[in-house]
């Protein structure tokens, strides 16, 4: 069982050259991203994890937005080469955007005052598990991704995503994951390369 686990691992790639297709449907996309956040672990069961899938017209409104953001005061080659990326992004078939309750965080640290302190880091770790469930499942149905987190260095523009999509101003963003149908002529991608596993492991018995 855990073979296929850490296939679909080693197939999560960044991939950056995709469609506005994709092979999977939209109720498949829902029902990956609702049991990824129903069982994916945070702290004390805490549950602070929420995601938020945009496609269509939504799609294009959320990367009208960070575009906006993004070439905000730049100008000449440097606004021209961000405007491109950002429409690479936008090219997708949609984006999924996660978030960390702040209002959740902040009742279990009164809950809890001893571990205070330590519930954002906590909060951190229960946001990176789920974004790499989402986008280890999007790659293994085939799809390309990439995570992006042009809102969590933006409060102007992380506030502006809540009120687009009406959502509750205690919601924190932590990354962005646009994703699509790989293109066909995205080029192979870069080989990766890897430290010495013995520099990252240790084992003592």
């Amino acid at each position: 069982m855990s073979a296929a686990y850490l296939a679909a691992l080693t197939v999560r790639r960044s991939i950056y050259a995709i469609t506005n297709k994709s092979s999977v449907s939209d109720a498949k996309l829902e029902s990956i991203i609702n049991h990824a956040v129903t069982h994916s672990p945070t702290a004390f069961n805490t549950q602070a994890t929420r995601a938020v899938l945009v496609t269509g017209a939504a799609n294009a409104k959320l990367w009208d937005l960070i575009t906006e953001s993004v070439i905000k005061g730049l100008e000449g080659e440097s606004k021209e080469r961000n405007k491109a990326r950002m429409a690479a992004f936008a090219g997708g078939y949609g984006s999924v955007l996660f978030f960390e309750d702040q209002a959740v965080i902040e009742a279990i640290s009164q809950k809890l005052p001893k571990y205070a302190k330590q519930f954002p880091e906590w909060s951190a770790n229960g946001a990176g598990m789920l974004q790499s469930a989402i986008w280890t499942a999007f790659s293994a149905e085939g799809l390309g991704a990439n995570l992006q987190h042009n809102a969590a260095y933006s409060d102007e523009l992380a506030r502006d995503i809540l009120k687009a999509f009406d959502l509750p101003e205690t919601w924190k963003s932590t990354a962005i994951l646009p994703f699509g149908d790989p293109a066909v002529d995205g080029g192979q991608l870069k080989e990766k390369t890897f430290l010495p596993i013995e520099e990252r492991v240790k084992v003592f018995n």
